[in-house]
């Protein structure tokens, strides 16, 4: 079913948005002291704050079901649809490893490098989780017969991945599994965001994707929004129920990281924030068109503001430089300054792109051959 740009454009605005929370949320975090992190005001913040990964994720999904409908007999067999859509995959996977290398030097790495270093440079970060999960999803699309088919069996992995959570975090699978792929199935190896539960967050946006595509007609989405309201409010109504409930089917796991029930909150939440994204109308164009050119730049806002503030292989950050020094204030401060880099870095990589093409490649190029060259070459 083919979507008007209005109804394309607002996962873009979604995205936006959360790349602002994101931008100024990683900011402020970097800088803020110890002594206001014992306030409940930031305690408050920073349970709020923890919404936009979900709301990354689900985006995530909903947008690569748009994307797969729209080629759904190209994207099931091998070809350059696929081909390309893979080699994005991989591209998300050597920017996850790459931004957390410890030093720019193969050798050191492979000869030089203590196990905490290791599993630093091993860990599990949103974009190898969003890689993995994109994989992932690649089984079920191979055998599904009909979007709606396909859409279901996502729905089934949502479930199974959100309730197994508790459990695959009780075991530690460094030494049956090894390093690399331990971090990715729950956080006792070095892990921000493994696929139990955050997978379950971009097939969520699957699903609600595909039934937001199958409504159609202007008529048919506003019955469609209706339903989404209902269900998130019955996910987070069952959440709240299960959660104080006597009874649990699990043993004891972290709330706030593995629990299915503040699954179901969380689910409900983002569910709402996109029914209020899908219909937001007065939004003034100036304001919706700088948040559509941040949502479409996340990738390179993601890596260049994680650059800028914790720092990389060859560059202190302001974590590093500042600390955990700063008030409320100050920090908010670095965190509009730090936004405005990013603002300032999309408009000129996208006039780059837009109007010197070929200088733009040559740039690409050259910037990646160099890192490359230093990486292979530098002993350390």
């Amino acid at each position: 079913m083919k979507q008007s740009p209005q109804r394309i454009q607002f996962l873009d605005i979604m995205r936006g948005f959360a790349v602002i929370v994101m931008v100024m949320g990683h900011s402020i975090d970097s800088v803020l002291s110890v002594e206001v992190r014992s306030s409940d005001f930031f305690r408050m913040y920073d349970t709020m704050r923890g919404f936009t990964a979900p709301i990354f994720l689900f985006v995530s999904g909903f947008a690569y079901i748009v994307a797969t409908e729209k080629r759904w007999d190209q994207l099931r067999s091998f070809g350059k649809p696929l081909v390309k859509r893979l080699l994005r995959i991989l591209l998300l996977f050597v920017i996850g490893y790459a931004l957390h290398f410890p030093f720019l030097s193969f050798s050191k790495l492979a000869t030089g490098t203590t196990v905490e270093e290791y599993q630093q440079f091993l860990q599990a970060d949103v974009l190898h989780c969003v890689g993995a999960s994109l994989l992932l999803l690649h089984i079920p699309l191979v055998f599904a017969r009909t979007p709606r088919a396909f859409a279901l069996s996502v729905l089934g992995m949502t479930v199974g991945v959100a309730t197994a959570a508790p459990l695959m975090w009780q075991v530690d699978y460094s030494s049956t599994l090894g390093p690399v792929i331990a971090p990715y199935l729950n956080q006792k190896a070095l892990s921000i965001f493994p696929i139990f539960p955050y997978s379950a967050y971009l097939f969520s946006g699957v699903v609600v994707g595909h039934f937001s595509l199958a409504a159609g007609a202007v008529e048919k989405q506003k019955s469609y929004a209706r339903t989404l309201v209902a269900g998130a409010a019955m996910l987070i109504a069952c959440g709240l129920l299960f959660e104080f409930s006597p009874w649990t089917l699990y043993p004891p796991h972290d709330f706030w990281k593995a629990s299915p029930n503040f699954f179901l909150i969380r689910i409900g939440v983002v569910m709402f924030v996109t029914v209020g994204f899908l219909y937001l109308r007065n939004l003034p164009p100036r304001v919706a068109t700088q948040l559509i050119t941040l949502g479409k730049a996340s990738l390179l806002v993601y890596t260049a503001h994680l650059i800028v503030v914790y720092g990389s292989a060859v560059n202190k950050g302001l974590a590093q430089v500042l600390g955990k020094t700063l008030g409320y204030h100050e920090a908010i401060v670095a965190g509009l300054c730090v936004l405005c880099i990013m603002f300032a870095l999309v408009h000129f990589w996208n006039y780059l792109r837009t109007h010197h093409q070929l200088p733009t490649k040559v740039v690409q190029f050259g910037l990646t051959s160099t890192i490359l060259y230093f990486f292979f070459t530098q002993p350390y």
